[in-house]
């Protein structure tokens, strides 16, 4: 009868502290897939906006290309100007050798 309620008293402590162990347990799972979630949602937060920044550095790479283009467009212009009246109305100096216009 004993060794009886001796089983007895240590598997009520036994089943006490688990239902203990097991609460605790539980609050630190919790607790830890709380966090990890977070950290989950805060990595997804951060490459959005790396995807952002490179989207902008795009943007901005077409858009320097755009504007290079349009300065050339302009200097280009500027050049086939100065070109254009140089062939027209350009005269050559006095005593300047000239081909024939039968010459090849």
């Amino acid at each position: 009868m004993v060794v009886v309620a001796g089983a007895a008293a240590a598997a009520s402590v036994a089943g006490g502290s688990g239902v203990g162990l097991f609460s605790y347990n539980r609050k630190n799972f919790l607790y830890d897939r709380k966090l990890r979630q977070e950290t989950e949602y805060q990595i997804m937060d951060f490459k959005i906006r790396q995807a952002e920044l490179w989207r902008e550095d795009i943007k901005d790479i077409i858009g320097l290309t755009s504007v290079k283009m349009d300065t050339y467009l302009i200097v280009t212009a500027v050049q086939l100007g100065f070109c254009v009246m140089a062939f027209c109305e350009g005269r050559l100096a006095a005593g300047t050798p000239v081909r024939p216009p039968h010459a090849p």
